[in-house]
């Protein structure tokens, strides 16, 4: 089979899985053997041109759910049994929140989220529908260590629902709190901020201190001008822009820094989803949770687990 290049292996393949083509009509259509045909199926799998995975419903831990849900006054948990591997957990928890998120957004007129790798996984796999009527809004300004293509996620999102977006083109954190105050009188703020008021669903994950560090640029020109020295050795996680300790406080002096959403406005959102799939992050999700910033959450029974034992330990 090595006379077929990559693309025509695809081209059978999407002929046949996806367009439900026989193998006799394929042949006919690209004047091969019906033998070439399906060894060129066979191959096209072999070289990971086609992926098959088969759905199967995951396993919640109801007793987690329900510990977690009573110790930090949840709305809705969902805690996914852990799989085998770490990408299975990984696809598992990634397809389960596009679901969940999609099903609060049948309802929803406005729905609010930043942006992260995590949540543009989440998006790819949300199922194309039609919600004319609903605008994706983007919560904060755009961090100096992030690239670009995360600020599109607003749009992204909205092209999945044939739906509006609203980007908010402004830098996430500002050393001078008046350049924040200055871009809060420009209409185009007022007019997104008429938005804030009206979301009813935001979806986001959880960020840590080492995700600030890693933006060298950041270290370099913002942090200690944000943070007092020693601040962000407690620095347990970040979520909505806003740094918090691991018992849930806010570091309030940030505050007057961030370009966006204000942290009043993100509390009076009545569905606040939160999604945390990395194993590493217990530190992290136990002080946002304990913050109250999170109303519904998505994770896997091992991280529950931790976060249960260091809540224990705390």
């Amino acid at each position: 089979m090595t006379l077929l290049t990559d693309e025509q292996l695809a081209n059978i393949a999407h002929d046949y899985f996806l367009s439900k083509l026989n193998i006799a009509d394929i042949s006919k259509k690209y004047n091969l053997s019906r033998y070439l045909i399906t060894k060129a199926i066979e191959e096209a799998q072999d070289k990971g041109i086609v992926k098959i995975s088969i759905y199967q419903s995951p396993k919640r831990a109801e007793k987690l759910e329900k510990e977690l849900q009573r110790l930090f006054n949840l709305k809705e948990v969902y805690i996914l049994t852990d799989l085998e591997t770490k990408n299975q957990d990984n696809e598992m928890i990634v397809n389960y929140a596009a679901k969940q998120i999609q099903n609060y957004a049948k309802s929803a007129h406005v729905i609010g989220l930043t942006w992260g790798t995590l949540l543009k996984d989440i998006i790819n796999n949300f199922s194309e529908t039609n919600q004319e009527n609903l605008t994706f809004v983007q919560l904060l300004g755009q961090a100096v260590n992030s690239s670009k293509r995360k600020n599109q996620l607003v749009q992204e999102a909205a092209d999945k629902f044939n739906a509006q977006s609203l980007t908010f083109p402004a830098p996430l954190y500002a050393i001078n709190p008046d350049l924040v105050q200055n871009i809060k009188q420009e209409p185009y703020y007022q007019y997104i901020e008429h938005f804030f008021a009206q979301i009813d669903l935001a979806f986001a994950s959880i960020g840590t201190v080492q995700s600030l560090e890693s933006g060298q640029f950041f270290m370099d020109h913002y942090a200690d001008h944000l943070f007092e020295p020693g601040k962000q050795e407690e620095i347990a996680g970040i979520i909505f822009g806003r740094p918090y300790d691991i018992k849930g406080n806010f570091y309030q002096p940030l505050e007057a820094h961030i370009s966006g959403i204000s942290l009043d406005d993100i509390m009076r959102i009545p569905n606040r989803f939160v999604t945390v799939k990395n194993r590493f992050k217990e530190d992290a999700l136990l002080g946002a949770l304990r913050s109250g910033v999170i109303t519904h959450l998505l994770t896997t029974s091992g991280i529950a687990e931790r976060v249960l034992h260091k809540n224990q330990q705390l």
